[in-house]
């Protein structure tokens, strides 16, 4: 057990020298993450036994994990300027797929107060794409996740004691919460759109407001 957890933790950091791939299945995950399609370092994300955490990281988290040994803060950083054609400010969340096995984006969500959460877990080998949503980002949240995805556990630089109890996490059922990557996508616009273009009236005269931006 104790080989096999080093060679997933190895994974881990192996992963950011990473390989060129392209499908329709990784382009829709990559684009509900908000990672840039077509770019190397991520083509890991979502295409292996671990990284399976769609993770928007905060500046902290981003700080902690280049300075704990686990980059992944320079490499989210990177991948967001891909992109959006400019670098993360101070304040933006930055996606990156983060190691599912040893729960690295709730550990830094309960670590840090910079906005880190869990925006899903991608259901490992599921064509059409499926993914958990609406998942608390704490790590027993997070494992309880990850024990019904039967995804194995193992350590990650920087990360102490990975692990956690779903039995502390009754308040949420991952089978109720999976949905259809392009699906909630498609579902996400439309609430954005429709938000967007909520107007105001005054004296019968409508005026489109932008409540998103």
């Amino acid at each position: 057990r104790g080989m096999a957890n080093q060679a997933v933790s190895f994974l881990c950091l192996f992963s950011l020298v990473s390989f060129a791939w392209s499908d329709e299945r990784s382009d829709v995950v990559l684009d509900a993450c908000g990672l840039p399609r077509n770019y190397w370092p991520v083509g890991h994300c979502f295409n292996d036994r671990t990284h399976h955490t769609c993770c928007l990281l905060g500046p902290e988290a981003r700080k902690y994990a280049d300075a704990s040994g686990n980059p992944i803060g320079t490499a989210a950083s990177k991948a967001f300027r891909a992109k959006h054609g400019a670098d993360p400010s101070d304040k933006d969340l930055t996606p990156w797929c983060t190691c599912f096995g040893s729960l690295v984006c709730s550990y830094y969500a309960d670590k840090f107060n910079d906005g880190t959460q869990v925006k899903f877990i991608y259901e490992p080998d599921s064509n059409p794409p499926k993914a958990a949503y609406n998942l608390p980002s704490n790590k027993n949240c997070e494992a309880k996740a990850r024990e019904y995805f039967s995804v194995q556990a193992h350590g990650t630089p920087g990360v102490s004691q990975p692990h956690g109890y779903s039995s502390l996490c009754s308040q949420y059922d991952v089978a109720t919460n999976i949905r259809d990557v392009r699906e909630q996508m498609r579902n996400e616009t439309l609430t954005s759109r429709d938000a967007k273009q909520e107007g105001s009236c005054i004296d019968g005269k409508c005026t489109e407001k932008t409540l998103i931006s």
